[in-house]
């Protein structure tokens, strides 16, 4: 990575090699808790106050209702949330972490907080609040233009 980044380069590119670079350095640091890459899940629904529903998982994490109900799957199978109807809305499904993910949670918070804090190493305190403030606009700008459907895949190469 170059000294200075090149602002003539789309801004996407370099998020994307940021996304890609943490992501997987942060799945390295806890492979051993058998969940793959799916911590911003979990830590969504751990964070959530009230019920966490797929739908609101998918708008909060920016994800097709598609990739969503696959990634919940997999969680699933790995006996890390429970899926169950609304029974006031069947329409609706409610997402909970199993005792098994709320033993881990404190590891994936810790990991998460590890890595951020490897990330904003040399940064101040009021540079990381300007570096957020500026990441919201800059989606509060790009949010609504018309877009075709990306996708962007962060699989582990096996």
């Amino acid at each position: 990575m170059p000294e200075q980044l090149n602002q003539c380069m789309p801004l996407g590119k370099y998020m994307g090699v940021l996304t890609k670079i943490y992501f997987g350095a942060l799945s390295k640091k806890l492979e051993h808790l058998g969940v793959d890459r799916h911590f911003s899940i979990l830590k969504a629904i751990d964070n959530t106050n009230e019920k966490c529903t797929q739908q609101y998982l998918s708008d909060l994490l920016n994800f097709d209702k598609v990739s969503m109900v696959r990634m919940l799957d997999y969680l699933v199978e790995k006996k890390m949330i429970t899926r169950t109807v609304n029974q006031d809305d069947r329409r609706e499904h409610i997402i909970e972490l199993t005792t098994k993910a709320k033993k881990i949670m404190p590891e994936i918070r810790k990991g998460i907080a590890e890595m951020n804090a490897t990330a904003f190493k040399g940064v101040s305190k009021p540079d990381r609040e300007v570096f957020y403030s500026c990441l919201t606009t800059i989606l509060k700008n790009i949010e609504c233009l018309p877009a075709n459907e990306v996708d962007i895949k962060l699989k582990k190469k096996k």
